[in-house]
């Protein structure tokens, strides 16, 4: 079974929209197809407000009912500021990535970009990544404004995948016009 892995910064918009596009076989490629997977892994650095990321992109899948598994892979750096630092997230990426799995690089740093592409390239990984309009983008920054103060409720979605009260909040990161493109 196929995995999508994705670096993931302050901003959780695009892992969703790739992950449905691949699932739905609605990406640009020569020939798009349905893609069937079970994993999601989201590698991400422990800045805490790509940790605040992180549990939207959590509590999205879960509210939305994403029957895949999806694992928070937090890499022990804050951020990419050497080249010691790029070294360890891509190590960490690396030991992830298998032959066929479906790498999205749209989020983070630019260095975890690099990070991941290598990888796929050596590993014979699929390479995706999901444009975001840029006046989505700025709703969506808007929307993870409105939502930093509402951590508990976040957190209670994760834990006992109760989402009336931060459902329709979440649905909103949902990014209208995102359009996945398959790279190699």
């Amino acid at each position: 079974m196929v995995k999508l892995i994705a670096t993931l910064g302050t901003s959780p918009g695009g892992i969703f929209e790739t992950y449905t596009n691949l699932i739905n076989g609605t990406y640009e490629s020569e020939n798009p197809s349905k893609i069937e997977i079970q994993d999601i892994y989201i590698i991400r650095t422990k800045d805490k407000e790509v940790e605040l990321a992180w549990k939207l992109v959590k509590a999205l899948f879960i509210c939305m009912k994403v029957p895949a598994q999806i694992a928070d892979i937090p890499v022990s750096i804050n951020d990419i500021t050497s080249k010691e630092d790029y070294e360890i997230f891509k190590k960490e990426i690396f030991q992830r990535i298998s032959k066929g799995d479906f790498i999205d690089f749209t989020g983070g740093r630019k260095a975890m970009s690099v990070a991941a592409a290598i990888g796929a390239v050596k590993k014979e990984a699929y390479l995706v990544t999901t444009i975001i309009p840029q006046q989505e983008y700025n709703r969506i920054q808007q929307q993870i404004k409105e939502l930093k103060d509402r951590e508990k409720e976040i957190n209670d979605a994760i834990s006992t995948g109760s989402c009336e009260n931060i459902g329709e909040e979440l649905k909103k990161l949902i990014i209208h016009g995102a359009k996945t493109i398959l790279l190699t």
